[in-house]
């Protein structure tokens, strides 16, 4: 039998461990606005040591009676709601069977209130599966067929679609194929119209079923051409259909009038409530950062606990639970703090940076990186990305998140500074205006830009005006 032998190895080795307060620093640098006011809340009702400040308003404000009545809240909301014919041309194609902190001083009760009524007026709205069910319990069909529907409804995404085959729900609710097929007639029949389609074409047809009065040449359309029409085949559909491409685009407005995801007309709205770190605005020629002061409360060390603390008579237990919490107190401050800091400086190096799209909109914007940023501010690189994420700045031109100003970008041939950004908007601009009959391809809007002194290729073209959503070529002629 082999000896047995016990060792030990002695290894020294580096490694980085975060203090508390460098995680708190962290989180708060990281928490957009709305969710920080949260956090804050939390700990005001956790931690007894901090306070809320009364601000100077409210302390000379005297009878609250007769206290003028508070400004509303500038809350903005951001909802992108694109229903443009485009977007049912490429469904066509693709469905185939598918500054300081302490410088804040909002009423605490005030903007508690606000908080509140914000919250408590968000109505959650039933999911798209319980309002088709509801249909389901006031329509007049046979009992038996109740828990095949209940099976179709659980097979239709968010969108509307049924995605599953008939014979796998069968097997699923371990019924015959035709009661799901009728069962799937039953869900067509409920509102919207188009709901339950398995595939594009069925779901236009289910819609044009709605209407009162027939329309046979539509029908011959969406049945027989809708992927030539996904294609930008106008001649040959009209070719096709015996029609003049003038009668063929009358069908197609009338087309345009349908919607490809019937579900959403159902689905609960996702609104996304914004609120600015900052605002930016114009004071004679220069650009002014203002900080938002209505959203957070001004904080403070409560000197009832101090007193204690320094109070002889006050117990061991006491006095460790209460140094625990001004512990706390402090770390809290000192981070919002510091993120407050740390926001304005980069909004400031981005104000300062981009004055020409701040006078002109998307074009004037220039190439800024973080690393810029970071060099400028004597900070890391990792530090701008964590300060940035998920905070919208406001500017007169509007509202947008920090890393919209960051974006390289390209020298004009005199030497001026042009961001990405400012290229695609050029490009769309250029779309904008170009003749439809005759769209520029992306080699001639390469041309164009180097017109311009801007050298960009073709393919980088191509790749921003896919960015932009914008359809190539062939499918932006109109005839």
């Amino acid at each position: 039998m082999a000896d047995t032998f016990l060792s030990q190895n002695i290894e020294q080795k580096q490694e980085q461990i975060l203090a508390r307060h460098q995680i708190q620093s962290l989180e708060v640098l990281l928490t957009p606005l709305l969710e920080l006011q949260e956090k804050i809340d939390q700990e005001l009702n956790t931690n007894p040591v901090i306070e809320q400040e009364k601000s100077s308003i409210e302390e000379l404000a005297g009878d609250p009676l007769h206290s003028a009545t508070p400004d509303s809240d500038d809350r903005e909301k951001h909802r992108d709601d694109e229903n443009d014919f485009s977007e049912i041309l490429k469904i066509a194609e693709s469905w185939n069977g598918r500054e300081n902190f302490n410088n804040y001083n909002s009423s605490p009760d005030d903007a508690q209130s606000k908080r509140d009524f914000m919250f408590n007026s968000l109505v959650e709205q039933p999911s798209l599966q319980q309002q088709l069910l509801e249909q389901l319990s006031l329509s007049n069909c046979s009992p038996q067929l109740v828990p095949a529907a209940e099976f179709v409804i659980g097979s239709i995404d968010g969108v509307g679609y049924l995605t599953t085959a008939p014979e796998d729900i069968a097997a699923a609710a371990k019924c015959d194929v035709k009661q799901i097929r009728q069962a799937i007639k039953l869900v067509q029949s409920f509102d919207p119209p188009g709901i339950g389609a398995r595939d594009l074409r069925e779901c236009l047809l289910l819609q044009l079923d709605r209407r009162r009065q027939p329309d046979p040449e539509l029908r011959k359309l969406i049945s027989g051409h809708l992927e030539e029409i996904g294609r930008n085949r106008l001649p040959q559909v009209a070719k096709a259909m015996g029609i003049s491409i003038a009668e063929l685009n009358v069908l197609i407005a009338r087309l345009r009038e349908f919607t490809p995801l019937p579900g959403s007309a159902l689905s609960p709205s996702s609104d996304l409530y914004i609120l600015p770190e900052l605002t930016v605005e114009k004071k004679g020629n220069e650009y002014a950062i203002i900080s938002n002061d209505n959203y957070l409360p001004r904080l403070k060390i409560s000197q009832t606990y101090l007193d204690l603390l320094e109070n002889p008579d006050t117990n061991a237990e006491t006095r460790s639970y209460i140094k625990e919490k001004l512990l706390a107190a402090r770390m809290l401050i000192k981070s919002l703090t510091q993120r407050q800091s740390t926001i304005r400086r980069i909004a400031q190096v981005i104000v300062d940076t981009q004055y020409d799209f701040l006078e002109k909109g998307v074009e004037g914007l220039k190439p800024l990186t973080m690393q810029q940023v970071a060099d400028k501010l004597g900070l890391h690189e990792t530090t701008i990305s964590r300060a940035i994420a998920n905070k919208y700045l406001k500017t007169p031109n509007g509202i947008y998140e920090f890393k919209f100003f960051f974006s390289g970008g390209y020298q004009t041939e005199d030497g001026e500074e042009i961001s990405s950004r400012g290229i695609k908007e050029k490009i769309k601009d250029l779309i904008a205006d170009e003749d439809k009959s005759k769209p520029l391809s992306d080699n001639k809007l390469s041309q164009l830009l180097r017109a311009e002194g801007l050298n960009v290729a073709r393919r980088t073209v191509a790749k921003y005006r896919e960015q932009l959503g914008i359809a190539a070529t062939n499918l932006r002629r109109t005839f």
